[in-house]
């Protein structure tokens, strides 16, 4: 496409394009942005090859995926360790040869082990089996784990450790359909018997595929992604674990990105999501895994109350802490205007990090946001994103686009003041906010 229109002339829904081609159904992740969306935007904005795409926000790597088919080199950045191991998986190409080979010798080991009842006392500490698992994967998942352990090649091992990781959801007792930690009902506890070692095949045949398809079209192109652990309020920081001729005298040109909707606390909890893979597959960096919902954008309450600049902010803020002061029920959401705040606060340190980080006069920003309810009162995220954003000389480009959202993995219900009955309608449409620097 050679140039973006709004969506009363172009079709931004993707309804029936698939969003697990190539490497992006690797593994389940909360609210990924739309494959379609990203190409779509890295198309109109990249000016060739040499565009650094950077996604500040870069959950389950998809950005940077398709900055790689388009031959872009990008950069991502994430709080959540579990993210960043994803992505890395994602956007490191390898040889489906080896990897079926690879597979032909864990499913052969680890069926001995079975058959052997050799045991491995590897499950995580802080993970009650019982409760989560039925008694086929608690038997399994250990042998399979220290199955792909064993494997030598690194890149090789972290693709098998993340079809691991789905698996451990997939036989698990937690609904498929929810992000934050339930489990299912009794009813379907019982009728719920999972063959752990043909749900581990199944999920690797199919990443084999779509990685062989990966490898094919990426194998084109010469470009090169980058994941880092890491927090958007300190671009400067994560830009200097990148390779001095990947950047452009140390900045990015084009940003595309889907940042969280709000806190992670109420909105989508990334860090819930990510909690059991993450100690399954006994990541190093397990305080960053524990902790991503809490140093998440408005995670922390803000004690400076400077002026952010928007006035559609400031005066939802005080419809808000009116509501607050009004609420019959007091819980730990009580001070909601605050957690609107901190999150906002916490937003604009990183629009303020990217104005110092990306070329001046040559770069374009996309985000792909939703407006939320916060006490009954809609938060128009997309509005103050363009108001705060101006102080740091990054302005609009064109109206904004709006999109129905057909297949974005997020909840339809919620209840916003936590109280038990008292539902209200979540984000189905989307905000794709076009800014220029």
């Amino acid at each position: 496409m050679n140039s973006l229109t709004t969506t009363n002339t172009a079709d931004w829904t993707f309804k029936e394009i698939s969003t697990s081609q190539y490497t992006h159904g690797f593994h389940q992740y909360p609210a990924r942005m739309h494959p379609e969306i990203a190409t779509r935007l890295i198309q109109k904005y990249s000016t060739g090859s040499k565009t650094v795409v950077l996604d500040p926000f870069m959950g389950s790597g998809g950005v940077l995926v398709e900055s790689m088919l388009h031959g872009n080199n990008s950069i991502g950045i994430d709080l959540n360790p579990f993210a960043v191991l994803l992505s890395k998986v994602k956007t490191t190409p390898l040889n489906p040869k080896k990897l079926e080979k690879t597979l032909e010798d864990i499913q052969r080991t680890a069926n001995d082990n079975y058959k052997n009842k050799v045991t491995f006392e590897n499950t995580p500490d802080k993970l009650d089996l019982s409760f989560w698992y039925p008694k086929d994967p608690i038997k399994k998942l250990p042998i399979l784990k220290n199955t792909i352990n064993q494997i030598k090649n690194k890149s090789i091992r972290e693709f098998f450790l993340i079809c691991f990781s789905f698996t451990t959801r997939r036989t698990s007792f937690q609904k498929n359909s929810v992000y934050k930690i339930y489990r299912m009902k009794p009813e379907l506890r019982a009728e719920f018997e999972p063959d752990t070692f043909k749900k581990f095949t199944e999920i690797c045949k199919k990443n084999i595929q779509n990685m062989n398809d990966f490898n094919r079209e990426s194998k084109k192109q010469k470009s090169k992604a980058f994941p880092i652990l890491g927090d958007s309020r300190d671009i400067a920081k994560q830009f200097s674990k990148i390779p001095n001729d990947i950047l452009d005298d140390g900045k990015a040109h084009l940003v595309v990105t889907s940042p969280p909707y709000g806190d992670h606390g109420t909105t989508v909890a990334y860090g819930q999501f990510s909690k059991h893979p993450g100690l399954w597959l006994d990541l190093k960096e397990k305080e960053e895994l524990l902790s991503v919902d809490s140093n998440g954008l408005g995670g922390r309450k803000i004690k400076d109350s400077s002026e952010l600049e928007s006035p559609i902010l400031d005066k939802l803020l005080k419809k808000i802490k009116k509501k607050d002061a009004e609420a019959v029920k007091k819980t730990n959401l009580s001070d909601r205007a605050g957690d609107v705040y901190a999150f906002f606060y916490d937003l604009d340190s990183c629009l303020e990090q990217l104005s110092l980080n990306l070329k001046q006069g040559k770069s374009n920003l996309c985000f792909v946001v939703a407006n939320r309810m916060v006490r009954r009162e809609k938060v128009e995220l997309d509005e103050i994103l363009i108001q705060m954003a101006k102080k740091w000389d990054i302005k609009q480009d064109g109206d904004i686009i709006y999109r129905t959202i057909a297949n974005k993995a997020t909840a339809t219900k919620n209840a916003p003041e936590n109280i038990s009955n008292k539902k209200g309608d979540t984000m189905n449409q989307e905000s794709i906010v076009l800014l220029k620097f």
